[in-house]
Order: structure tokens, then C-alpha cells, then sequence
């Protein structure tokens, strides 16, 4: 598994992701604008099982502002998921951040679909639960580590 900045030639692989896990997050208006601002700003990667145009199979997008990092979106394709990619690709944030670095993700709350693995994810790159976010139908868990 290769892990490396996304190119704007992902564009398309990336959608189909997004598509895939609309019954996850629920649909995602624009994103195909907020993605290619993000890979312009290096600051998403992706996953593949080789080089060049071998098979994608997860991303993650970030915001950077200096010292406040923001996982944004994260995703595995559901055909290679529960095989480490998504550690990989938190991995991967981790280590091209700067030392003394706050770094957080929003997530699923305890409960809701996808809470279970969430949970194990972050808490493996060593993340913390900390506050719940949010109102009605869209409250959220925030994990947080500090590099």
C-alpha cells in the first residue's frame, strides 16, 4: 500500500469515493470545489495498492493552520476496509505536521454507524475522546492529540 499526496488527476476516484460513503456522511454539496482546493494546498492524500494508477482505495483531507490541524474527511473504499489503510492514512497527517501540533477530527458519536471503528481508529494513533459537538441530527465526537 502506497500513501501519497493526492493529484488533481484523483479527482474522479476521489467522487466515486465520496459517492460510496453518501450513506455514511450524508451528501457532500461542493465538494468536489473544497477537494481541489485542498490537493492545490497539499493537504490531501491518498491511498493506493501501487504506483501510478493502480487501484485507490482511501483519502484523507486536511486543514493546516499552523499549529491547529483539522482532520476533515476521511474514507476507505468498503472493499479494502478493516486492512489498516485508514491507520495509514492518519499516519501519514501525523507525520507530515509539525511538532507541537493540536491535531483533532470530528467523528461519529458513540452509537451511530461507524462510531465502533472510528473509535479504534483514532484511539490507535493515539487520539483522545474530548468534547461532543453539535445539535440535533448532527452531533459529533471530537477526538484530539497533541505531537
Amino acid at each position: 500500500m502506497q500513501i501519497s499526496a493526492a493529484q488533481h488527476s484523483d479527482v474522479a476516484a476521489w467522487l466515486r469515493l465520496a459517492e460510496e460513503v453518501v450513506p455514511l456522511f450524508g451528501p457532500m454539496p461542493g465538494f468536489d470545489a473544497v477537494l481541489a482546493r485542498e490537493i492545490a494546498q497539499k493537504q490531501a492524500y491518498c491511498a493506493r495498492t501501487g504506483i501510478g494508477s493502480a487501484a485507490f482505495t482511501g483519502c484523507v483531507l486536511i486543514s493546516n493552520n499552523g499549529l491547529q490541524i483539522a482532520i476533515r474527511w476521511l474514507a476507505v473504499s468498503s472493499e479494502f476496509r478493516r486492512r489498516g489503510i485508514g491507520k495509514m492514512l492518519v499516519e501519514a497527517v501525523l507525520s507530515s505536521v509539525l511538532s507541537e501540533s493540536i491535531i483533532h477530527v470530528d467523528t461519529f458519536v458513540a452509537g451511530s454507524s461507524g462510531s465502533e471503528a472510528d473509535r479504534r481508529l483514532y484511539e490507535s494513533c493515539g487520539f483522545s475522546p474530548s468534547e461532543i459537538l453539535g445539535e440535533a441530527d448532527m452531533i459529533r465526537q471530537r477526538y484530539a492529540r497533541k505531537l
